[in-house]
């Protein structure tokens, strides 16, 4: 999980998590074996970052027990070890500048190194491996192009407190857009700029809430050096590493949840934002339009570019009554990626591999 130490704490870390609750709350034994979780307080912080309650940890184990019996690879990187089930986030055999275009200098290095290994070394590794997950459809299209047939289990997403008080109306909503994001180039993060740019045309201010890392700092700070440049300044607001119970309320009064990284596999940020009934407008070419928005716009609002964002956001300012058709559809389509749905669907799946064993 090297993604954690370089960028924070992401997907795959919840879903390694939601996983092993999985399994834990039905009676198997299960041990988490992570570089990152050395002892009880590193994963009690793990599920405080998730909103995850102690009282679901149970006897979790911690470390590779010598008489495993299944080993279920959450990461989806074949480097950092086989397994039996291998849940994929996103196509890793594909040339990392897929999806880390931003990247520059020693990640750089980095990323080629990273993508000549997984080249060379998944034909042997992934001879052991039963059972493909992929987290969407999206994600599913690329690896059976390997020749793979995964099935499609959509990643947990924890919405008790977002739906814990009623969505707020169109006239209670503050007059901002969120988008919610890790602060780290794959993410493309610094795109706020150019959308806050065309947003100021309708009076309205951006937040970028996000995770950051020690090691995104520069990165960061080449963000709020653009936004400054491009005059934008004073209608951007920064929520860097925001408490979960600020970050639901950030969600809960925004007027709209604009999601800007391009061809995301998934997007947990976007089910976050339709919990609280808020309005979302995502790429088109993504695995939130397919898997999501289930490329309905009565659910999600689609965009090609920033600009095509910019003008479908105007338009649905004009029809009150379609702001709040995508706030009721999308608050009831977020309810069924609650993770206990995915908690169940992972163990029926791995269930009869566990059960042979």
């Amino acid at each position: 999980m090297l993604n954690y130490y370089f960028m924070g704490p992401g997907g795959a870390q919840y879903v390694m998590l939601e996983t092993a609750i999985a399994f834990s709350e039905r009676g198997v034994e299960v041990y988490i074996d992570s570089p990152f979780i050395m002892c009880r307080e590193d994963l009690i912080k793990i599920a405080r970052v998730f909103g995850v309650s102690l009282s679901e940890l149970g006897d979790l184990g911690i470390g590779d027990p010598s008489d495993r019996d299944v080993v279920i690879n959450t990461s989806g990187d074949l480097l950092l070890g086989s397994g039996d089930v291998v849940y994929v986030h996103y196509p890793f055999f594909l040339n990392y500048t897929y999806y880390y275009s931003a990247l520059h200098g020693v990640y750089d290095i980095v990323g080629k190194a990273y993508s000549l290994l997984n080249a060379l070394t998944y034909p042997l590794l992934s001879r052991k491996i039963k059972l493909y997950i992929a987290n969407s459809s999206y994600t599913a299209l690329y690896l059976k192009k390997l020749g793979v047939n995964p099935i499609v289990i959509h990643p947990p997403v924890n919405i008790d407190d977002l739906v814990a008080s009623r969505p707020l109306d169109l006239g209670e909503r503050g007059r901002y857009v969120l988008t919610a994001t890790r602060i780290s180039p794959e993410k493309h993060p610094h795109r706020v700029v150019e959308l806050a740019k065309l947003l100021r045309k309708l009076g309205l201010r951006i937040i970028l809430a996000g995770a950051l890392s020690k090691y995104n700092k520069p990165y960061y700070e080449s963000i709020v050096e653009y936004a400054g440049k491009m005059q934008v300044d004073d209608v951007i607001d920064f929520a860097i590493n925001t408490p979960r119970d600020k970050l639901v309320e950030l969600y809960r009064n925004a007027l709209l949840y604009v999601h800007i990284t391009p061809k995301e596999h998934f997007g947990v940020s976007i089910v976050e934002a339709m919990a609280t009934g808020t309005p979302v407008v995502i790429p088109r070419d993504s695995g939130a339009w397919i898997d999501i928005a289930m490329g309905d716009d009565s659910i999600a609002i689609p965009y090609n570019s920033l600009r095509d964002a910019y003008c479908n956001i105007k338009k649905l300012l004009e029809k009150p009554k379609h702001w709040q058709e995508l706030s009721e559809n999308g608050y009831k389509r977020a309810r069924e990626f609650d993770r206990r749905v995915f908690r169940r669907k992972i163990y029926e799946a791995v269930q009869s591999i566990v059960s042979s064993r």
